[in-house]
């Protein structure tokens, strides 16, 4: 058994133990590659920049990166922020329930999530952003056992460090003030608002890192927010055009199916990496999800305070987020239900609802135990051997395809040519081989998916003249943009060609085909 105050040290070393045995060994596709050439340059990487997460980041890998290397470095990073948010939640259970089992089998459940443990291995904001949404709940849950309000001030100030972490931090909030607010009438809190209220802006006020660093031009620059003005729009977002409320981007039943399609792959990926449902993998997914609704109804009768938090937590973290976010459907989804040709996101978006996962695998842990105590241990280690499969990163061809395709790209590319690239994964990749590695800086890599907006289009004209001041300023359309890019380049001597995939293994010409 385990005794009192060591729950939470053994969800925490459990996790990180499984964590560090799947550890992404360098790069990976998507957002890894940017996170780490901004992280080693002290850049700004896409809006929102998460500037407190590059600031973290960067001290962490001086400690670490002289003995593991960089990009192994802040993937353990994400392990250990991964591991101790799992164990701030065994802590609150305990409290909450006075089950140390129970606590410590909730925690494991739900840091095996697959969402959870897929951004738990590799370079990526959410590992970050999920200790300190677990941060931001306990120090709400102290604020209301202790009646203490130096632990609401505190947890104001951590939602404001959240805000210049990732705003998915934010989403705790409601269930923060829910449990701080146990033993403190609504007068209280109003005459405490001041006071949190400033220090929510003390800890905000780190998105400034980003106004400051952008004067000093870092390789990693998106958005340049050189000014309040620019600072403003990153912060918003406004180079992705957020999508309002309404109308939805996707009919709502498209885009609650889709959170279905996610919670599916949760427990038991590893069954059947396939997207859609399957007989073997599905069934798993309907017996967690029985244990889900027990662990629920029996969190619910033992402490009511606490279930209504995490419940508040699970509504936010799905109702909310459909509804604020309006996504398209995903790659995957909406075959047969949508025109053809109908928009779809760029990838899958099931590490948005990961903080509903984590409160499903809690209920599901809880459940399992209480329902049958040992078999219950033995269960919620269920999700970590058939997830397994699915998100080891170390295996091949996963654990170098990033890198390799990105020495594929710089190798096939002639001295000082010019490259365009269409996508995150051939881009991403190839900034940190020249940032973190320092292959190939002659090689300049142009986003045609961000020429649309003008910080980019003036990077181009300011690192590489390789656009006039009109087309910085007006917008003409790719076409024009791509052409004038090659004229440029062909006034300067250099090549031009085509990344085309991660996969490519040559250097095609490119600007006959615009």
């Amino acid at each position: 058994m385990i005794r009192a105050g060591r729950a939470e040290l053994a969800a925490g070393t459990t996790l990180l133990v499984v964590y560090l045995a799947t550890l992404a060994p360098s790069v990976t596709l998507w957002d890894s590659g940017e996170f780490l050439a901004a992280i080693h340059s002290l850049g700004i990487p896409h809006p929102p920049g998460t500037p407190l997460y590059i600031l973290i980041a960067h001290v962490w890998a001086l400690l670490w990166a002289p003995l593991v290397g960089f990009a192994y470095s802040i993937n353990m990073l994400s392990a250990v922020c991964t591991a101790f948010g799992c164990a701030l939640l065994a802590n609150l259970f305990v409290r909450w329930t006075g089950d140390r089992l129970a606590a410590y089998t909730a925690a494991v459940c739900a840091g095996s999530m697959s969402s959870v443990w897929l951004s738990a291995n590799e370079t990526e904001v959410y590992s970050a952003a999920f200790l300190a949404a677990c941060t931001l709940l306990w120090l709400g849950n102290r604020a209301g056992e202790t009646g203490d309000r130096r632990w609401l001030s505190l947890a104001a100030y951590v939602a404001g460090l959240g805000f210049a972490l990732h705003l998915t931090v934010l989403l705790t909030v409601p269930a923060t003030l829910f449990l701080a607010g146990r033993s403190r009438n609504p007068r209280e809190l109003l005459r405490q608002a001041p006071a949190m209220i400033a220090m929510f802006a003390l800890g905000a006020s780190a998105v400034l890192f980003m106004l400051v660093r952008a004067q000093h031009d870092p390789s990693v620059n998106q958005g340049n927010p050189s000014t309040v003005s620019l600072l403003t729009d990153v912060l918003l977002r406004r180079q992705y055009s957020p999508a309002p409320l309404w109308p939805r981007q996707a009919p709502l039943f498209i885009q609650l199916g889709n959170l279905f399609e996610y919670a599916d792959w949760q427990v038991a990926l590893g069954i059947s990496p396939d997207p859609p449902p399957t007989w073997a993998r599905t069934p798993v997914t309907v017996l967690f999800g029985m244990l889900g609704v027990l662990g629920f109804l029996r969190h619910r009768k033992t402490d009511r305070r606490s279930w209504r938090a995490l419940l508040i937590l699970f509504v936010t973290a799905t109702a909310g987020v459909l509804a604020y976010l309006n996504l398209k459907a995903g790659p995957s989804y909406g075959v047969g239900f949508l025109a053809a040709g109908a928009a779809h996101e760029a990838r899958e978006r099931d590490y948005f609802f990961s903080l509903a996962f984590v409160c499903w695998g809690l209920w599901a842990g809880f459940g399992a135990v209480k329902w049958l105590p040992l078999a219950g241990v033995v269960g919620a280690f269920v999700p970590i051997a058939l997830n397994w499969k699915a998100v080891d990163r170390r295996g091949e061809p996963g654990a170098s395809e990033a890198r390799l395709g990105a020495m594929r790209i710089l190798e096939s590319a002639p001295q000082r040519a010019i490259v365009l690239a269409r996508g995150d994964n051939d881009t991403y990749p190839v900034w940190y081989l020249q940032e973190v590695e320092r292959r190939r800086r002659d090689v300049t890599i142009v986003v045609v998916p961000l020429l649309p907006a003008q910080w980019y289009r003036a990077e181009l004209a300011r690192r590489d003249g390789l656009l006039p001041a009109d087309l910085v300023m007006n917008w003409r359309g790719t076409k024009r943009v791509v052409a004038a890019i090659c004229q440029s380049a062909s006034a300067q001597g250099r090549q031009i060609g085509s990344a085309g995939s991660v996969t490519g293994d040559k250097f095609p010409a490119s600007c006959e085909t615009q």
